[in-house]
């Protein structure tokens, strides 16, 4: 196992084309996303009612912000936005797998080369995998939108509530992480030219060293991520700004360690 690890740290560091690409997009992504937010929060913060006011005036800024958003079409223009950048994201996400899948597999050919002709050849099956996936990852609200409906029914607390959701949501968590392991190796198969079917088996048959190795990589991430957030709370001012916008770069190299590494062990069955 450590030497997968250590195989799949060395492949991550061989893919300096794709953590780029992808930290910069990952940063454009949450530059816009808090620009957005920010155009809508900040005129709604100028308008709310100071601190001396009666307590009437908060009432009816509350009252008056429900009337717009139930009677109004102000909102539409930012609905269109949100859906807008949905698209973009559900549209890019599967592009630059492509081009980092196809990457892992052809690392002969000139790094940004082997992404972009990845992108041009797996564009549509990695699209058609994804959008199976989305609707996998949202089917199982229709079992757990009533759960959550009964627990506000029954529930007194907010407390109460997240006790009675919590096997609900962990096992949730549990689902999404098994399927995120079974579509990577399936685009591992797409990537190189194995059939979906044919990738299932593999992981099948490897199950518990794919999931131990899953396992390990995302506890050392989770490990990392809570290391920035506390030293961000200790620190403040620009020195947390720094070390969060490094934590976006070592993020990203994470993400790619963990695929990496299940491409090695893919690569160690696979002979």
């Amino acid at each position: 196992m450590g030497k997968l690890l250590k195989n799949g740290l060395l492949q991550a560091w061989s893919q300096p084309f794709a953590v780029c690409l992808l930290f910069i997009y990952n940063l454009l992504w949450g530059v816009l996303l808090y620009a957005l937010i920010r155009s809508i929060v900040v005129p709604l913060l100028h308008r709310y009612p100071s601190p001396e006011l009666p307590r009437e005036a908060v009432h009816l800024f509350w009252l008056e912000g429900q009337f717009q958003l139930m009677k109004t079409d102000l909102m539409y223009p930012y609905l269109w936005w949100g859906l807008a950048l949905l698209l973009v994201r559900l549209l890019f996400t599967p592009l630059l797998s492509a081009g980092l899948y196809y990457s892992l597999e052809h690392l002969e050919l000139n790094a940004g080369y082997r992404f972009m002709q990845g992108i041009r050849k797996l564009a549509l099956p990695f699209i058609l995998l994804y959008a199976i996936q989305i609707v996998l990852v949202i089917v199982p609200f229709y079992l757990l939108g009533p759960k959550l409906m009964e627990a506000y029914s029954t529930q007194h607390s907010l407390a109460a509530i997240t006790w009675y959701m919590a096997p609900w949501i962990l096992g949730y968590l549990a689902y999404l992480f098994l399927l995120n392991t079974v579509f990577m190796y399936m685009q591992f198969g797409l990537a190189g030219g194995k059939s979906p079917t044919w990738s299932l088996g593999l992981l099948i048959r490897n199950l518990a060293p794919v999931m131990l190795l899953a396992l390990i990589t995302l506890v050392v991430t989770v490990t990392i991520t809570a290391l920035v957030m506390a030293s961000a709370m200790v620190w403040a001012g620009f020195a947390a700004l720094l070390v969060v916008q490094a934590y976006r770069l070592v993020q990203v190299f994470g993400k790619i360690w963990m695929i990496t590494s299940q491409h090695t062990l893919w690569n160690a069955k696979n002979e």
